[in-house]
């Protein structure tokens, strides 16, 4: 399952108090074509898509840049 966070500002006005959608997909290719489907126009501010553990896997930002963080791997230094 996958979690997907959508921000904006709900009358386009960049500084205004953002507003959220949360959205749930079985299958990580609809949402991802949900992301970039609604990844556009002035009051878009970002998107994040979560796993059901709540860690973020992939990321728009309001620029429009795109991360994905699924194959980050972090080693314990210890």
């Amino acid at each position: 399952m996958y979690l997907t966070t959508r921000f904006f500002y709900p009358h386009g006005i960049d500084g205004e108090s953002m507003e959220c959608t949360i959205k749930k997909f079985e299958e990580w290719e609809k949402a991802i074509k949900y992301a970039h489907r609604y990844a556009k126009g002035l009051r878009f501010a970002g998107l994040q898509i979560e796993d059901e553990d709540a860690r973020l896997l992939y990321e728009i930002t309001s620029d429009f840049n795109v991360y994905d963080y699924r194959w980050n791997v972090v080693f314990n230094q210890s």
